[in-house]
């Protein structure tokens, strides 16, 4: 059994604050795969170069790229999920899933959406929607944090 490759995604933002600090929370939490989509204004001028930077000085990858089919196509994942608040997901995120299909070699997606909502309902069919349960809306950031910090705490205790 090989290790897999987990793949964040920040989708549909402006802020430069919001890319960089998804960035520093990626890679702070040991992303080396991060991807930005459908980046505006601001958040894509400087934002993404910002971001590039961090990911660089860490020797992580940054893609930037349109859209959401764009990453699916150039990453080929196996797995892909979305984050979004409920009622937009029936799912909750199960990070033991995840990890066990890190543990037999699999790439996994997880796309997280800058704007509220932030993804749109035919995005939501590229994945699997999931939301946290019992905790209220967390944005991006929150949910980044958490979902990593989750992941990395199952694959050390595996190792």
């Amino acid at each position: 059994m090989g290790n897999g490759k987990i793949i964040v995604q920040l989708h549909n933002f402006s802020s430069i604050n919001l890319c960089r600090e998804f960035a520093k929370i990626a890679l702070g939490l040991g992303a080396r795969d991060i991807i930005f989509t459908k980046a505006v204004g601001t958040g894509a001028t400087t934002g993404v170069p910002i971001a590039q930077k961090l990911a660089h000085a860490k020797k992580a990858n940054v893609l930037y790229l349109q859209e959401i089919e764009d990453a699916i196509e150039l990453t080929s994942p196996d797995e892909v999920y979305l984050f979004i608040k409920r009622p937009f997901s029936k799912e909750t995120f199960n990070p033991n899933i995840i990890v066990e299909s890190y543990k037999e070699g699999k790439t996994i997606l997880l796309i997280f959406g800058g704007a509220d909502p932030g993804i749109t309902k035919r995005e939501l069919e590229l994945g699997v929607p999931v939301y946290f349960n019992k905790v209220n809306e967390l944005g991006c950031l929150g949910e980044i944090t958490l979902s990593l910090y989750l992941l990395r705490n199952l694959i050390e205790e595996e190792d």
